[in-house]
């Protein structure tokens, strides 16, 4: 069995790496062990950059069909008692903005995102998806690695030009490799409870979708699904207590004493055991071998960021890899990858570590009953902001970015705030266009391509010599842009330019 590329691992990385390769005509083989979706929800959270993505692939409608639709009131809170005890402080949802992009983000559990991504993988046709298949040995030549698994208890094997690991946090393929990871090690081990309770009538005013409940001897942190009957509930697993200390019955009392609510009925769907040992990948390449998702960074839960870093690290990988199977970059445009996902990835990393240090530093305090102190933190809670920086204003710097010799501007708080740029390296600023008669996002016209945004009066082949199979699209001539001034966004005259990548990112700007 041949493949160009070999995906290992079918969760929303592995899924949305080999539909982004298998729609830019790659054959591509995925390769995942579970036969179904898993229906416990994991990550939650789909940020207004991970929902550009999808747009830009057109899924996003399909994903947002699972979206949490009651209108929460806030992103986390606590609460002492209960959920319908005293609210301690919440962390308010952001106020509606569309200055930075038509997309918002939004709460929606991953088995959801799974299964569309599996579909639209399933009706792509350059994409092979072995479900049920068990890897059992990696190796790699200088040209072409090996992959031997299971499958319906045969032996098999398979080869490719290159090979994607998203499978995981405990990755098979990281590990047979060698490659070490570094976090600050067990910080926790946990129950996540889903499970099913009407409720969601009964918290007008106090539906968030993260909620932490403290008693004077207890912690539980709730999780809305859907807002209105389905939840999950992280219970803190003591000294030497494993998962099979609870049985469904010693759970349901649980969750009714921390829930609060009275009359309620409680059904449990599901228990799973996690850990939380945030850690990054000391690089996310041997030779021709990539990492992506919890393969090559797990970062803490607190923000809800690791999904979405992972489907952004897929974004950034798949049209490299792309562009040197097909001859039109040189190899040497994959070593940008890590040059500039790592470095991502820490960003991210020591945000969402912040987050999970503000956490666990209230509970500490609530549970030694300085309830004053412990919301006099919750008022200051980092949680709060509304996080542009984090998610539109990653800046890469490698190989695959070619300067102009302008500054950065750079904002004071680089987690909340975010300065529109189409400086190298950056994110290219979203702009109504109208084309063909149709209003459109500069994000829908572009595409998962390069595209060469050019002025009025710039020569079409300003930026031949740097790619040559970029789509042109010249103002006055293929779209004209709406409202905002877009060449002044973009810091171009009308004789100028900027070569957009396909991730979204600006490769090259003349003015």
């Amino acid at each position: 069995m041949r493949a160009d590329v070999i995906v290992v691992g079918g969760g929303p990385c592995g899924l949305l790496t080999a539909l982004l390769l298998g729609r830019q005509g790659i054959n591509t083989l995925l390769l995942e062990k579970h036969p179904q979706t898993l229906n416990h929800p994991k990550a939650m959270g789909v940020t207004a950059r991970t929902a550009e993505i999808l747009r830009q692939i057109g899924l996003l409608d399909d994903v947002l069909i699972g979206q949490m639709a009651r209108h929460a009131d806030a992103v986390s809170q606590w609460l002492k008692g209960g959920l319908n005890g005293e609210v301690l402080g919440q962390s308010t949802l952001p106020k509606p903005d569309n200055r930075f992009s038509p997309c918002h983000g939004f709460h929606c559990p991953q088995p959801h995102v799974e299964n569309v991504l599996r579909e639209a993988v399933a009706q792509c046709s350059q994409v092979t998806c072995l479900y049920g298949a068990y890897v059992q040995d990696v190796s790699q030549s200088s040209d072409s690695v090996q992959v031997r698994f299971e499958l319906n208890g045969n032996q098999q094997a398979a080869n490719a030009k290159y090979l994607v690991a998203a499978d995981g946090d405990q990755s098979f393929v990281r590990r047979r490799l060698g490659i070490e990871r570094h976090g600050p090690g067990e910080l926790g081990r946990f129950l996540s409870v889903y499970f099913k309770a009407d409720i969601g009538d009964q918290l007008s005013g106090r539906l968030a979708y993260i909620s932490n409940v403290l008693g004077a001897d207890w912690f539980e942190m709730f999780v809305a699904v859907n807002g209105k009957d389905l939840w999950l509930m992280h219970h803190y697993l003591e000294g030497d207590e494993t998962a099979g200390n609870y049985d469904s019955v010693a759970m349901q009392k649980i969750v009714a004493s921390a829930l609060g609510v009275a009359d309620v009925d409680i059904d449990i769907i599901s228990m799973n055991p996690w850990v939380m040992s945030p850690a990054i990948a000391d690089r996310w390449r041997e030779g021709r071998v990539f990492l992506v998702g919890d393969a090559a960074a797990r970062v803490s839960p607190a923000g809800g960021l690791g999904m979405n870093n992972g489907l952004q690290s897929a974004h950034n990988l798949a049209w490299k890899l792309a562009h040197v199977i097909e001859g039109h970059q040189g190899a040497s445009l994959l070593d940008s990858y890590e040059a500039e996902r790592l470095p991502a990835a820490r960003f991210t990393f020591e945000n969402s570590s912040g987050n999970m240090d503000e956490t666990f530093g209230i509970v500490m305090t609530a549970l030694t009953g300085d309830w004053d102190k412990a919301r006099e933190m919750i008022g200051r809670s980092r949680r709060s902001g509304a996080g542009y920086g984090q998610d539109f204003g990653i800046v890469y710097d490698s190989g695959a970015v070619l300067p102009d010799g302008t500054d950065a501007q750079t904002p004071i708080d680089v987690v909340n705030e975010y300065i529109e740029q189409a400086r190298p390296g950056h994110r290219a600023p979203a702009f109504d266009v109208k084309a063909g008669g149709k209003l459109l996002s500069s994000i829908d016209m572009a595409g998962y391509q390069f595209v060469a945004w050019l002025g009025a009066n710039a020569n079409e082949k300003i930026f031949t010599d740097i790619c040559p199979h970029a789509r042109s699209l010249i103002e006055g001539r293929d779209f004209e842009a709406q409202v905002r001034d877009w060449k002044r966004l973009y810091g171009i005259t009308s004789r100028g330019g900027v070569l957009v990548r396909p991730d979204g990112y600006v490769c090259a700007r003349v003015s």
